[in-house]
Formats: C-alpha cells, sequence, structure tokens
C-alpha cells in the first residue's frame, strides 16, 4: 500500500472516533448508563452493533488498518453514526468509495446564484448539474449559443446541445474541439458515478443519434476542465471571441458555473449591441 493510502486510512479512523466520541448513546436509542462511562459519546461495540458488523472488525477500521470495507458497510456505519449528507460523502471518500448519484437534491440553484449569472452581463453564463445539465441561464447565453429555455426539459444539457442543435454547430467556431472537450468532461464526470445509470443512458441516446459522437466516444478521451478561448459567429454582430471560465461552487460541489467572459472591448461591445436589440 502506497503512503496515501495509509494517510486515507489514517484519516478514516480518526474521523470516525471523532464522530462516535460526538454522538450520545439516547440519540441512537442506547439507554444512557447508571454508572460513569469511561468514553465520551458512543463505544465501538456499540457503533459495530448498530451498523450490523463485528467489533473486532470495526476496530481494526478505526484503528487504521488494512480492511476491506464494502459501499453497503460504510453506508451502514453512516446511519448508525447519523451522518448528514456532506458528512456521508466525506466517509465515502475517506474509504475510497465512489460517491453517491445525485439525487437531484444538489441540483438546486439559489436566486444568489442566478443574480451572480445576470451581473455577468453581457457574457454568457450558465450553471450546469453533474450529468450537464443546465440548470440557470442568462439572456447573454441564449443570443449568442443556444436559447435553452427553448428546448424540451430533459434535452436542456450541454451535451445534447453540442451535438444536436444546429446552431450550436454554426455558431462555434472550434465546434469540433469543443465537442470533443465535452465528450472528455462528461466521460470524466460518468466515471466519478459508476452506479448512476443517468449518464450510461445520456451516453446511449447520443451514440444512436449522432455518428460523431459515437465516433469520439468510442476514443475514450479524458478531460477533467477546460478553459481558454472560445469565439462565436453571430449572423448580426459577426465573431465573438471569449474567454472560457469554469468555477465549482464551494457549498454544493457538483455545481458548475461556467462564464465566456469577452476577450476584448471590441467584443463586449458585440456583446452588448445584441442584448440591446432582443
Amino acid at each position: 500500500m502506497g503512503i496515501d493510502s495509509e494517510v486515507r486510512r489514517q484519516g478514516l479512523g480518526e474521523f470516525l472516533r471523532a464522530r462516535r466520541s460526538q454522538l450520545r448513546p439516547e440519540t441512537v436509542g442506547i439507554a444512557a448508563d447508571r454508572g460513569r462511562r469511561r468514553v465520551p459519546g458512543l463505544r465501538r461495540e456499540e457503533v459495530a452493533g448498530l451498523a450490523g458488523v463485528s467489533y473486532s472488525w470495526y476496530t481494526r477500521l478505526e484503528q487504521g488498518r488494512d480492511v476491506h470495507a464494502t459501499a453497503e458497510v460504510i453506508d451502514s456505519i453512516a446511519a448508525a453514526l447519523r451522518l448528514g449528507h456532506d458528512e456521508h460523502r466525506h466517509l465515502r471518500r475517506l474509504a475510497g468509495l465512489p460517491l453517491h448519484p445525485f439525487d437531484g437534491g444538489d441540483e438546486a440553484v439559489d436566486e444568489h446564484t442566478r443574480q451572480l449569472l445576470e451581473r455577468q452581463s453581457p457574457a454568457p453564463a450558465y450553471v450546469v448539474g453533474p450529468r450537464f445539465d443546465y440548470l440557470a441561464w442568462n439572456d447573454a447565453l441564449a443570443l449568442v449559443f443556444c436559447d435553452v429555455g427553448a428546448l424540451p426539459p430533459p434535452r436542456r444539457n450541454v451535451l445534447w446541445a453540442t451535438f444536436m442543435v444546429s446552431s450550436v454547430r454554426t455558431s462555434l467556431v472550434a465546434w469540433e474541439e469543443h465537442a470533443r472537450s465535452v465528450i472528455g468532461q462528461f466521460r470524466a464526470e460518468a466515471a466519478a458515478h459508476p452506479t448512476d445509470q443517468r449518464f450510461a443512458a445520456m451516453a446511449a441516446e447520443l451514440v444512436a443519434a449522432s455518428p460523431e459522437f459515437r465516433q469520439w466516444w468510442a476514443t475514450h478521451e479524458i478531460v477533467r476542465a477546460a478553459g481558454g478561448d472560445q469565439a462565436f459567429r453571430h449572423p448580426n454582430v459577426g465573431l465573438i471571441s471569449t474567454h472560457l471560465i469554469q468555477m465549482r461552487l464551494i457549498d454544493r460541489p457538483s455545481l458548475k458555473v461556467v462564464i465566456h467572459s469577452p476577450a476584448t472591448r471590441d467584443d463586449e461591445r458585440r456583446l452588448d449591441e445584441l442584448l440591446r436589440c432582443s
């Protein structure tokens, strides 16, 4: 085992001990002892019993030993310790397990984030979820790239728009480069959530619908993030050059804010003109 694995196991043990020490017995239905408890919070054997695992195995896990922990067992321990959503995800990371499929709970875009998108005007800006679904966008995006609101809700997806919306193909100067980058990012995200079948369902639809997607999907290229310049052709104002910026929300890291910042003052002027005439 490498140093990273050892450090992760030690972190897992420390996290379990800390959470166990902070959980009162009566919270989990264990009657408080009449005498004095030697440890704060729950005992190891109590956590093991609540999780349905052996005391000796749980002890080795807390001690940072190299023991095999399945997703089901880790989830049982999380339930026994009454871990919240973020704590549960942290426990899975420490155990070297994939995170749960997204259930939509992380996909709500609050008003402050929507206001952030509007303040980027005239720069096109939007928020995407873990499966690249558009969750929020500003007017500039609709004018320059794609009118997301006009798409059926199941099709409001970056991958789908890139390959299946004709205006996207004609507006992007380097469409192939963009398309292959989006595929690589989508595949990387899918690999991080192997049990979420919605990634596979979207890919299967596009494999059937788009020859280009079918060809490039088969190459298994991976792109963790994309930046750099991206240019659009618009029939009314001509070429618009932008710099692509992608940011994760700290409190909801499954959501990503994407901004096409105008590359020059002339590009900003062209975007302003589009918004004024819309």
